[in-house]
């Protein structure tokens, strides 16, 4: 063989070998268009999904499950194409309304922060409504909005007189921008006659539902308040005049607090708590409308991670909402849950989320029938343990001991309540 054919059967070799760790490497490295379900223009890179993100919630179908929530990232159309950009489901604006006093919004400080240990869990704010007027809505921010490539989710006020709230759906919908309505009669704030004001009397909401869906040519869903109302009722009401689908819910009315050294509050309205300090009672509310009224659900409430997201669509929900997450991290954090859910979905071999969507609704049940259930009492791995007592003060049932270096638990004593072993930081304690 001469060296010149020699060199070239060398090459051709290292030629094959580098071709496939190259396809080797693009099937790690998942390509996606702005155009395929299957994948969202994120900002951090370019990935495919191999699972299906997408979902289809009111007959509409959105790219993933996330959704920009109706708040300050989405208070214009540039802010709503920016988290498309970062990968979003779907956008909804700040809720669009007529320009009047009550749509007016504080700007002398309306947010506040509660910490644990310094870190954020819960923002009391006053943000209300939309502070531009339908018709900018209308002859521009619309347009910018949809360059997003998301689902256009166009939120729209429940107007005291409810013929002004089918008219203010005509105007949207004739712009041809709008994929889905979203009525608002949830927000917490308002001292009287729009917000929670609306959607806690089932009549009032009857109305607004029905008048809305007189004229509304694309889906019409409703945004449902926590506040001071049997949520179950309402969303069956809500249903019955008609709404296509239901958000599980808007913020929880709130007070920020007292600045002791001063004796002044840090707030001096009352606003809507929200973070994830509340999602466990959103996820209560949205399991409760989920069990018993058999229509579409967006969840919305402290969501800020990929399990935040999978928890709401055990619980019933199709599209899954933030706004907090992201006033706290930036349009990012929406890519950065997007290709964790991705690898979630891809570790467990799901292949949508119809696998998973009200799997965990079937184990609900009451206090009562659990009362029914045999004991559970906690076992302490010594192995694990690490002798720091935070379980023993935290018994009062005075079932755990210190033996030696680490804790014990006495069965007889024993409780079963599981407080022990959800504080151990160890992870040492196990009810069986």
């Amino acid at each position: 063989m001469t060296p010149k054919k020699a060199g070239a059967i060398i090459f051709s070799v290292r030629c094959s070998r580098a071709a496939a760790r190259t396809t080797q490497k693009h099937r790690k490295t998942r390509i996606y268009s702005t155009e395929s379900a299957r994948g969202f223009c994120g900002q951090t890179g370019k990935a495919a999904f191999m699972a299906n993100l997408s979902v289809n919630y009111c007959g509409v179908n959105y790219r993933n499950p996330l959704v920009l929530a109706s708040a300050t990232p989405g208070w214009d159309g540039e802010a709503m194409r920016l988290a498309g950009e970062a990968g979003i489901g779907g956008v909804i604006p700040k809720t669009i309304g007529p320009k009047q006093d009550w749509a007016d919004h504080p700007r002398n400080g309306r947010m506040f922060l509660h910490r644990y240990n310094g870190k954020p869990i819960g923002q009391v704010n006053m943000e209300l409504f939309s502070t531009m007027t339908r018709d900018v809505w209308i002859d521009r921010e619309l347009e910018i909005a949809k360059k997003s490539g998301a689902t256009m989710h166009i939120s729209i006020l429940a107007m005291p007189d409810p013929d002004d709230t089918a008219r203010l759906v005509e105007d949207i919908q004739n712009t041809g921008m709008v994929d889905l309505f979203e009525l608002n009669v949830s927000c917490p704030m308002p001292a009287s006659t729009v917000g929670m004001h609306i959607g806690k009397n089932p009549s009032l909401l009857k109305r607004q539902i029905e008048a809305g869906k007189s004229v509304a040519k694309v889906p019409f869903t409703v945004k449902l308040t926590p506040n001071d109302c049997d949520l179950v009722e309402v969303a069956t009401v809500a249903k019955e005049a008609g709404a296509d689908g239901l958000t599980i819910s808007n913020s929880i009315r709130s007070f920020a607090g007292v600045d002791i050294e001063t004796g002044h509050p840090y707030l001096r309205s009352y606003g809507g708590y929200t973070g994830p300090a509340i999602r466990p009672i959103i996820m209560r509310k949205l399991s409760e409308v989920a069990r018993n009224v058999d229509i579409p659900l967006s969840g919305v409430g402290g969501v800020g991670s990929y399990r935040d997201v999978v928890e709401y669509i055990m619980l019933g929900a199709t599209t899954v909402q933030l706004c907090t997450a992201v006033m706290w991290n930036g349009y990012g954090q929406i890519t950065k849950i997007l290709k964790d859910l991705d690898a979630w979905m891809d570790q467990k071999g799901y292949k949508s989320f119809d696998e998973i969507r009200g799997i965990a609704l079937k184990d609900i049940t009451t206090v009562e029938k659990l009362a029914e259930m045999p004991p559970l009492f906690a076992e302490i791995d010594a192995d694990k343990c690490t002798g720091c007592g935070l379980c023993k003060r935290s018994c009062f049932y005075r079932a755990i001991e210190k033996q030696g270096d680490v804790c014990a638990a006495d069965k007889s004593k024993c409780d079963g309540c599981g407080l022990c072993a959800q504080l151990c930081p160890a992870k040492a304690i196990t009810l069986r």
